[in-house]
């Protein structure tokens, strides 16, 4: 980790009526680290993420940033997710958001479209601009194939494969992207134990290859406990640990409410 921080969420409320699924979530993300959530089906792990990526609006007084590569902060809130991708986040979702009928390459060069300059004409036309856009655009995905070990499925189509390879593939095309931060929601579920090895491989070689800062939603806590720098743990909307991996695994409301200790 470099110590520098790359995410600040400060006072984070994401209300629904009566409802406060998140309430007043304050963390800093550090830049290199691989930071994970975890909590309980409805903690607002995911609201959290949606606040950070522009799907949702927090209440006002909320307040996301992040600060990029060359030292720039970026204030999220008020940003339409589109234009929160291009300051260099991408994410996952829990379900897949692919095209089945499309092959895995083209699926994967979907990712691109943020690095898209030339016009649909100048496309059309087959320009030298658009000519090497194109080249540009497949090389990065090349490399993201081999990255994630699935170069022999270029040409199949995404929906006959199996779930594990749909899922990555889905990380696939989000790190096509190049992000600078990268939020996985549950990138595990459904997954076999065999699989869930595999994906935690992937991280870990994501983060040496490319150098990626990762925010991680898991439930599995084994997998939490043995990859992250640092967790944090909400309940009902609300943080109620955040530590090293071992201080959170031995806090009493942790243990309470995630692992279903008595007293």
């Amino acid at each position: 980790m470099s110590g520098q921080t790359i995410l600040s969420l400060h006072d984070v409320t994401v209300q629904f009526g009566g409802l406060k699924a998140c309430d007043s979530v304050t963390v800093d993300v550090q830049r290199g680290e691989l930071f994970a959530l975890i909590g309980p089906n409805g903690a607002g792990k995911t609201t959290l993420v949606n606040a950070i990526t522009g799907v949702y609006s927090p209440n006002e007084g909320s307040r996301v940033s992040y600060t990029d590569p060359d030292g720039t902060t970026h204030d999220l809130i008020g940003r339409k997710p589109h234009q929160i991708v291009r300051t260099g986040l991408a994410r996952t979702f829990q379900n897949l958001g692919l095209f089945p009928g499309l092959s895995v390459l083209d699926n994967l060069m979907l990712g691109r479209y943020i690095h898209q300059k030339v016009g649909v004409m100048s496309g059309g036309l087959f320009t030298r601009g658009a000519v090497k856009e194109e080249v540009e655009a497949r090389e990065a995905v090349e490399r993201v194939l081999d990255l994630l070990e699935i170069p022999e499925y270029r040409w199949d189509a995404v929906g006959e494969l199996p779930y594990g390879l749909q899922k990555r593939i889905e990380l696939g095309r989000v790190l096509a992207m190049e992000p600078d931060l990268l939020l996985l929601d549950e990138p595990m579920a459904g997954m076999t134990t065999e699989e869930k090895q595999d994906v935690v491989r992937f991280i870990f070689e994501i983060r040496l290859a490319l150098g990626v800062t990762v925010l991680l939603i898991e439930h599995d806590m084994a997998v939490v406990m043995s990859i992250a720098d640092r967790v944090m743990a909400l309940n009902f909307g609300q943080q109620i640990a955040l530590g090293t991996p071992a201080e959170v695994q031995r806090n009493h409301d942790v243990i309470e409410a995630y692992l279903g200790a008595e007293g």
